[in-house]
């Protein structure tokens, strides 16, 4: 064992030799609605010389056609990327150093524990799985195989919210108030055939349990994180309750539930509501963020602000601005470049405090999520993260064929 574990970090070691003089040599793994937005950020990296765009990888041949890509980035051209339709053929054919896992969270094949044993950098757009079985496999390949890995949270990387995060780091947070209203129609997909897989026959894979395990696992799992992010916590527990979309219209807006209730326990004590809506048919979307410490409230306005009391004794209230505005859009384009950036940047100087989460640190998140669908579905039960993580109580609902 010792031995195997010498020879890895030779391996490591040599990498980082290769990659420090040269441009970080890359593939992309699912060229869809969310890879193409990876994709359109990774070629302003390559373009600054940072990486080396090396081969794109999806199964659905359309999804790799040069005239479907200028649809979404009207700049691309296909230059002298290699294309493959099957993982296993890239992986035989080609050396990167790094790869983005842009798949379905349903639709995973054990691409990333193949890639971890080959000692390739990891980045995993969430949510990683929808079965947490998967993604254990998946971190203990990661971990025995020291592999540099994130998970795509890109709001860490918003100045506002590292901004929050600072402020919040000698404090305690007693209280998170969420909500995130938005439609169920958030996304869909062109050309991968979903109606095919036993998905969706209008491809908006979003609105489909199946493929996105509810839309507080495919789009709650953000906000879920972010408020570990703020609270540098992790969550102890969870309960939730859903509002079930009516069966008599599953068949057009899917069978993904209408509103989320979702209370958080944090292993500091503090507790966090996430309400959570997606009606069908509703184009407005909005949300909004309280934050309660000891002696402080954190709101979100033309500026990010705190309220407290300036002077104990005259009991004259306070408001400290924490960051100017305005604030753009935390999900927008700016900050999934941030994050790809960073990360290509932790490779190259070998600096892991340039990632903002680990493949293995991100499992709380993803596990509070899925927890949540479990409670709502046990009447709104207690359940305990590392209990559902690890007890046989809740094995059933960790393994794909469950």
């Amino acid at each position: 064992m010792k031995n195997k574990t010498h020879v890895n970090l030779i391996k490591i070691i040599i990498r980082i030799g290769e990659i420090m003089s040269n441009p970080l040599k890359i593939a992309i793994v699912g060229i869809g609605q969310r890879g193409l937005q990876h994709l359109e950020n990774l070629i302003k990296l390559e373009e600054n010389e940072m990486v080396k765009i090396q081969s794109l990888i999806d199964p659905f041949p359309d999804n790799l056609l040069e005239k479907n890509i200028e649809m979404k980035i009207p700049s691309y051209s296909q230059k002298n990327y290699t294309l493959y339709t099957n993982y296993e053929e890239f992986l035989k054919n080609e050396d990167v150093d790094a790869v983005w896992f842009v798949i379905p969270p349903n639709q995973h094949k054990k691409e990333i524990i193949k890639t971890a044993d080959r000692g390739i950098s990891i980045f995993a757009e969430k949510p990683q799985s929808l079965f947490l079985n998967e993604v254990k496999d998946m971190a203990e390949a990661i971990e025995k195989n020291q592999i540099s890995s994130i998970v795509g949270f890109q709001m860490r990387y918003d100045p506002w919210y590292r901004k929050l995060n600072s402020y919040l780091s000698d404090k305690w947070v007693a209280s998170i108030t969420m909500y995130h209203g938005g439609g169920v129609e958030s996304h869909g997909v062109k050309y991968t055939h979903t109606e095919k897989m036993d998905g969706p026959e209008n491809r908006i894979w979003t609105a489909n349990k199946l493929w996105s395990g509810t839309s507080m696992v495919e789009a709650g799992i953000h906000q879920t994180d972010l408020m570990r992010f703020w609270t540098s916590d992790d969550i102890k527990w969870v309960q939730a309750t859903y509002t079930e979309r009516p069966k008599e219209l599953h068949s057009v807006e899917g069978d993904n539930p209408i509103a989320y209730h979702v209370t958080y326990g944090f292993k500091k004590g503090g507790t966090a509501n996430l309400i959570f809506t997606r009606p069908a048919n509703v184009i407005f979307q909005e949300r909004f963020d309280y934050i309660l410490t000891t002696h402080s409230l954190i709101k979100f306005e033309e500026n990010l602000v705190a309220y407290g009391i300036k002077n104990k004794d005259k009991q004259s209230s306070h408001k400290t601005i924490l960051t100017k505005g305005p604030h753009e859009e935390p999900m927008g384009n700016q900050n999934t470049f941030e994050i790809s950036k960073s990360f290509v940047e932790s490779i190259v100087d070998n600096d892991k405090k340039l990632r903002l989460n680990s493949f293995q640190d991100s499992i709380n998140s993803l596990a509070a999520v899925l927890a949540a669908n479990v409670s709502n579905s046990l009447g709104g039960e207690r359940i305990e993260i590392d209990e559902f993580i690890n007890s046989p109580k809740f094995s059933k609902y960790r393994t794909k064929n469950s």
